[in-house]
């Protein structure tokens, strides 16, 4: 959606748009990722075999924390390969939300009741972290 738009936009690609693009990407992935995991019975059941099923949720949690890590991982590193301006390290804040987000996915993998609340802040994380990183690009 980020590079699409870039190039709708502004007639060519730009590595700027394609480094913030993995922000969204990594977290969007882990959003879609935490979403499975109160259906895995259901899933199962229908015959599905998605990563909490095939991998279990102890395992697909620490995936889910690994893509929380990638996307601020590539929106430091894109600010210190000089790809992004220093401003959309304002995308970090939401570190406030994803730290303990991540913690109780990895505490309470198998409990659905004990994750609704990273649930919420996971898409929390998800809707404030690009609208950071585009401040961030507004201003620098």
């Amino acid at each position: 959606m980020v590079v699409g738009t870039h190039i709708a936009v502004a007639g060519r690609y730009d590595t700027a748009a394609g480094v913030a693009a993995l922000v969204p990407f990594f977290l969007v992935s882990a959003l879609l990722l935490l979403n499975q995991f109160p259906d895995v019975e259901a899933d199962r059941e229908a015959g599905r075999r998605h990563l909490p099923i095939a991998w279990g949720r102890p395992r697909a949690a620490r995936v889910f924390v690994a893509l929380y890590a990638l996307a601020y991982l590539s929106l430091v590193a894109g600010v210190l390969a000089g790809a992004l301006p220093w401003p959309c390290l304002l995308g970090l804040v939401t570190l406030t939300l994803a730290i303990p987000a991540a913690r109780d996915v990895l505490r309470h993998p198998d409990d659905v009741k004990a994750l609704l609340p990273a649930m919420g802040r996971n898409v929390m994380v998800n809707l404030a972290t690009p609208a950071f990183v585009a401040v961030g690009l507004l201003v620098g």
